[in-house]
């Protein structure tokens, strides 16, 4: 149950042209346009999340994975939808959705409920057998952050700032909108962390993997509100490459999360019953 939870959950955490001093690029139709800078839309979106209380995120996820060797082709697939409730201090979570999966012909549907608080941990359902399990104690900040990295537009900001030279910078009525076509050698390193960082695991930044990896069509979308400066959805469509030793691996994401509910969520309690029946996980 836990490695299908890992492998469900587990995203790729994620030009060129507008210099950061450039203003936004009117979309077709624009009546209502501002003069904001990329450099200050950016600084004004992160210090907006690193206020924000809470929020409500609706994700969707849509991976396809191609392991081909010699002539045997074995294809993992995995869609899921899930709906958040995120409290940021102190950090807490609800999650509810399901996430369907074909690994190699077997398939199955799993309902996905789960609760995160720091001051009772990390409870999930079991949706084999419908009761709840708690996770050991010890490994709560690290499922912690891989589940709230998933939904967290504070952390993807920072992380992509380091790019912030390469995003196009365009507007329309309400949005401005921020674009990064993924390519080249340091979006490999970037997109080799995050996939540690999600698995929670160290990987080689410098072998074969990073050496015989590469993109095709990617891109990361991010929409910001031009009244409030929130972070209002995150787009990742991300094709990766790699042939190592005769192995070629595809791997094809849509990412997408959709935020409201800015500093409207209530406040996230595990309920009772969930507390008294959860079961340790082993």
């Amino acid at each position: 149950m836990k490695k299908r939870y890992f492998l469900a959950m587990s995203t790729l955490s994620i030009a060129v042209v507008a210099g950061c001093g450039d203003t936004a690029e009117p979309v077709e139709g624009t009546k209502d346009e501002a003069s904001l800078t990329l450099q200050q839309v950016y600084e004004k979106a992160m210090e907006r999340q690193q206020n924000l209380k809470s929020v409500h995120a609706e994700t969707t996820m849509d991976q396809v994975t191609n392991l081909k060797m010699d002539s045997e082709t074995m294809q993992l697939t995995s869609s899921s939808n899930l709906a958040m409730d995120i409290e940021q201090n102190p950090m807490a979570m609800y999650t509810k959705g399901t996430i369907d999966m074909d690994m190699g012909g077997e398939k199955f549907e799993m309902p996905m409920e789960m609760y995160m608080t720091e001051e009772d941990g990390f409870y999930m359902l079991n949706g084999e057998t419908n009761e709840w399990i708690k996770l050991p104690d010890e490994q709560y900040e690290q499922i912690m952050a891989q589940a709230g990295a998933q939904a967290n537009s504070t952390e993807q900001l920072e992380q992509l700032q380091q790019f912030i030279d390469e995003f196009t910078f365009e507007q329309d009525d309400e949005n401005y909108l921020l674009t990064l076509n993924i390519q080249g050698d340091e979006f490999k390193q970037f997109i080799l962390s995050q996939m540690g960082a999600s698995l929670g695991e160290s990987m080689d930044m410098s072998g074969d993997i990073l050496e015989n990896m590469k993109f095709e069509d990617s891109q990361y979308n991010i929409v910001v509100a031009k009244d409030t400066f929130d972070t209002k959805e995150i787009d990742l469509d991300l094709k990766i490459i790699t042939n190592i030793e005769g192995q070629e691996t595809t791997i094809e994401s849509d990412v997408n999360v959709i935020y409201s509910k800015f500093d409207e969520v209530d406040t996230i309690k595990i309920p009772d019953e969930v507390l008294k029946e959860a079961t340790i996980a082993e």
